[in-house]
């Protein structure tokens, strides 16, 4: 699986001898997403780090995103356990690391169930991406990330009347 994500990696960015693939890096610009399967690993239900290869209902998920644009909320009403916060996680973080200016969040109802994303899926993804990929982190604190070449964060919090209010 490294592998793979190192060539994949290699073929995205070059190397000590190719330039990087401009027209991959542009359409990863524009299609931040497409890093979760090509670089993205996650745990599985049976505690096992595998590669993150979307399941039929994230595949849809997707499928409908791109058709409709990714730069607008959504609200997802959702079954449990079909992995829609570990993709929207992976979404939000591709989204962190591949663009300037991003602002991502995810609410959850309390603050455990916040903490919980943060630490079981953003920063296993953190911690776990490529070191190529991989931005400086300035903060990298309870509930948020933040990269400051990029001035992109993510953060999870709780679900508040207020929560974002002073954000655009």
């Amino acid at each position: 699986d490294e592998i793979v994500v190192d060539a994949a990696v290699r073929e995205i960015l070059g190397d000590a001898h190719t330039p990087p693939n401009a027209a991959l890096v542009a359409e990863i610009r524009e299609r931040p997403h497409l890093l979760i399967e090509l670089a993205f690993t996650v745990v599985d239900k049976d505690k096992r780090t595998v590669p993150f290869f979307l399941n039929e209902v994230q595949a849809d998920f997707v499928r409908v995103y791109e058709e409709h644009g990714g730069g607008r909320p959504y609200v997802i009403l959702k079954g449990r356990q079909q992995g829609f916060t570990t993709l929207i996680t992976a979404i939000q973080y591709a989204n962190a690391i591949a663009l300037r200016n991003f602002e991502g969040i995810t609410l959850a109802n309390e603050r455990p169930n916040a903490e919980t994303i943060f630490n079981e899926k953003a920063r296993t993804l953190h911690n776990r991406i490529h070191p190529r990929l991989k931005p400086r982190t300035k903060y990298n604190s309870k509930q948020e990330l933040y990269f400051d070449k990029l001035g992109s964060s993510w953060r999870a919090a709780v679900a508040s009347p207020d929560v974002g209010r002073s954000k655009t």
